[in-house]
């Protein structure tokens, strides 16, 4: 909001005005009282304030926290689609007394609403056409093993009963191909309304929902946290030998960037999380640092070097599963998937092929 005038002016006091002359103060006490009257309305239409948010990634999803300033004794949040059901937890800050917590679904936007609609009828054409050309296919895959088991016989109007065996299979062939190539196009088609569906449902937060929390006063602070399901952090690692050891930095991989928020990530699933596991800030440095024992290393001849290398995980943790790159005595050999290894456990992986 931009203001002409301080706020001073409001407090100042003004001399009375001349008469016949416009006073000066008038004005500004008028622009004061809708000023106050504005903040008024600001103070209503806005009940809640985010705090603090953070994000912990799990690998198959993530945990999500998020403070509140609760004003008029009402706040609503939008929970995404991937929310688990049931996980939602509300907890109250600074004396605040919850007095109901509502969860409901979210209506699609009416335009999207209308989108939707649109590419299902689409979607049901399209099945259709496939369908259809699926018993084409049957027809023709019949008409060319009738025409490739015939037996040639010449007769006054066939002739040449070779030629036209050749020329009725070669037919049945290509208009399979035509089939078999219009198939695969409505195939396409399909997927990118799929991905359209998904994308407008993600937009209009259509199988999202809307957590309603209500506080005994008008006045509070609380704490949201849920759980979500399907996307996690990927695990990335330089992998640097040299001599009889190994360096091993770890990375993260996050599905989407959290503005404003501060991230952690936790090397297991969700399932086998616990409290007792200190998520890992993920920054500029890497998560982790360590050195592995080399087992064994073997070049392959060739004019790119290829290395095969086996290390053990030393590091007292879980190394789970994700991609390596590859650096031998400073040189970048490419990058290689990297299975998961608890320690103890010994890692096979082979840069540059």
């Amino acid at each position: 909001m931009q203001l002409s005038f301080s706020m001073s002016n409001c407090l100042m006091p003004h001399s009375r005005p001349l008469h016949g002359w416009a006073s000066p103060a008038s004005g500004v006490a008028g622009s004061c009282r809708a000023l106050f009257l504005a903040l008024a309305l600001v103070a209503v239409a806005l009940p809640a304030m985010a705090g603090s948010r953070s994000v912990t990634w799990y690998l198959d999803g993530s945990r999500v926290e998020q403070d509140l300033q609760v004003t008029g004794g009402y706040i609503e949040m939008s929970l995404p689609a991937a929310v688990q059901a049931g996980s939602l937890r509300v907890r109250p800050r600074g004396g605040a007394r919850i007095s109901r917590v509502q969860v409901v679904p979210v209506k699609p936007d009416h335009a999207v609403e209308k989108e939707l609609i649109r590419l299902a009828e689409q979607q049901e054409s399209l099945q259709d056409r496939l369908q259809a050309l699926s018993v084409k296919e049957e027809i023709f895959k019949s008409a060319a093993k009738t025409q490739g088991g015939k037996a040639p016989r010449r007769t006054r109007t066939n002739p040449e009963p070779l030629t036209a065996i050749r020329e009725g299979t070669d037919f049945a062939i290509n208009r399979l191909e035509e089939v078999y190539r219009a198939k695969r196009r409505i195939e396409r088609e399909l997927k990118g309304l799929e991905k359209r569906q998904t994308a407008l449902r993600q937009k209009g937060n259509g199988s999202g929902s809307m957590a309603r929390i209500w506080l005994a006063g008008r006045q509070g602070q609380v704490q949201i946290s849920y759980l979500t399901f399907g996307e996690g952090w990927q695990p990335r690692y330089d992998l640097r030998i040299g001599g009889a050891e190994a360096e091993i930095a770890s990375w993260a991989d996050l599905p989407r960037q959290e503005k404003g928020a501060r991230v952690f990530v936790v090397p297991v699933r969700l399932v086998e999380a616990s409290t007792a596991m200190a998520p890992l800030a993920v920054g500029q440095a890497p998560l982790s640092v360590g050195r592995l024992p080399v087992l064994s290393r073997q070049q392959e001849p060739g004019l790119q070097t290829v290395l095969t290398v086996v290390v053990r995980n030393e590091t007292g943790t879980v190394l789970p599963a994700g991609t390596a790159s590859g650096f031998w005595n400073g040189e970048f050999l490419g990058v290689a998937p990297l299975s998961g290894a608890k320690p103890g456990e010994n890692l096979e992986v082979t840069f540059g092929r």
